[in-house]
């Protein structure tokens, strides 16, 4: 009667243990969840040669040839830090084509197209886009879209209208 009574015991906290490490798992994994929506904002650039002087200045008019440069931000609105899982695009419309640019999340490690190592900066996503040489003169339809590892989704737009907008000029 003792063996079963002290089997029954050993089987019971067993059960307990593991009841207790399924619910200490299930705290945890809720707890590591955001709280706060995803956020996504941006810019737009010159991206050109490291070594010209236009490079990573602030724009909005292009020319056929010039490289727009998106520089993004996915952020985790309840910490208010970057959301590092998250998968930045950004979409363009010009000259009747629809160009979707995966952005680099630039807090690793990349090499440009000479294979020259890039600035590592934490928090930013960025993407690049060469105006192709046939590209109407005229506003740019763009919009970047970020999804994180919670499945959150983000949107973001240029404000300001027309004058804040990428513009193709001569």
């Amino acid at each position: 009667m003792r063996k079963t009574t002290l089997i029954v015991a050993l089987a019971a906290l067993g059960m307990f243990a593991g009841m207790l490490a399924t619910l200490t798992t299930a705290a945890q994994e809720s707890a590591a969840k955001p709280v706060g929506q995803l956020v996504l904002f941006a810019d737009t650039a010159v991206f050109a040669d490291p070594a010209s002087p236009e490079n990573c200045t602030l724009r909005n008019r292009f020319k056929a040839g010039d490289n727009v440069g998106f520089r993004l931000y996915a952020v985790d609105g309840g910490s208010n830090k970057p959301e590092e899982s998250a998968q930045v695009v950004v979409h363009i419309t010009s000259g009747g084509k629809t160009y979707d640019l995966p952005a680099l999340y630039r807090a690793v490690p990349h090499k440009n197209e000479k294979g020259m190592d890039m600035p590592i900066r934490p928090g930013m996503w960025t993407a690049k886009w060469a105006v192709p040489q046939d590209a109407p003169t005229g506003i740019v339809h763009y919009s970047a879209t970020a999804t994180d590892k919670y499945g959150r989704s983000a949107e973001w737009t240029a404000k300001g209208g027309q004058p804040s907008w990428v513009t193709i000029v001569q």
